[in-house]
């Protein structure tokens, strides 16, 4: 086990959370604070970022789907967010995270949430072999899916629609086309129902497109779309 870690704190995410009727029509604060506990001893010898865990893109990550999912429960929200630190980020070994929602118990408390420590041995993960390389099935509940899509090189996830589900994805690792256009950086999408998309890999390497879906993927809602995109 790793004896160093990275902290971020008072993560600030306006977003819909809660099982109330008035909670499911507006926005309220979440607070986070997390722990990577990782091998921060390379990053320290090199110097460089690429050895390290950037915690800007962390703090990104999770503010992202905390405002694509609108949660009922913070133990949802929890789970979700730890399994999908723990998949990309391969060099956390584990991560602690508390989620507060300072306005649940207004005029009582100054603030409840959530708390947990979870590590990868908790996400078994299962693994597809679609035509474009490898689905890795990172996490499933109820309510949805997380899923990291491998795209080998000079392969391609074909122009497609959803009409169930809605869908938030970014590329993670590598380079490639999202609807013709090369992406390289952090650059999320949110496709709404409806929406064609599709992606490229015109590299020399596998890339990686982080997907959550709500609810969790369905074979027959993926809606091909033949050469449009």
């Amino acid at each position: 086990m790793s004896r160093d870690s990275i902290f971020i704190s008072d993560i600030m995410v306006e977003c819909v959370v809660g099982v109330y009727p008035e909670e499911r029509t507006r926005t309220q604060p979440l607070r986070v604070d997390l722990s990577l506990e990782v091998d921060t001893s390379l990053a320290g010898r090199t110097g460089r970022l690429l050895d390290a865990v950037d915690y800007a893109r962390v703090t990104e990550e999770v503010s992202t789907v905390l405002k694509f999912r609108e949660y009922r429960l913070l133990e949802t929200a929890a789970e979700e967010l730890c399994a999908m630190l723990l998949s990309l980020h391969p060099a956390a070994v584990s991560v602690q995270l508390t989620i507060e929602k300072p306005e649940a118990l207004v005029g009582r408390a100054r603030s409840a949430g959530v708390r947990v420590d979870r590590s990868n041995d908790d996400y078994p993960r299962r693994w597809e072999h679609p035509d474009f390389g490898e689905v890795e099935v990172v996490y499933e509940s109820s309510e949805a899916g997380l899923y990291l899509l491998h795209v080998e090189p000079g392969r391609q996830i074909p122009p497609h629609h959803h009409e169930v589900m809605r869908e938030l994805e970014w590329v993670a690792r590598g380079e490639l086309h999202r609807d013709g256009k090369l992406i390289k950086a952090f650059s999320p999408m949110a496709w709404p129902q409806g929406r064609t998309h599709c992606y490229e890999n015109n590299s020399g390497a596998r890339a990686t497109v982080f997907c959550c879906d709500t609810p969790p993927f369905i074979p027959q809602d993926e809606i091909s779309d033949g050469g449009q995109s």
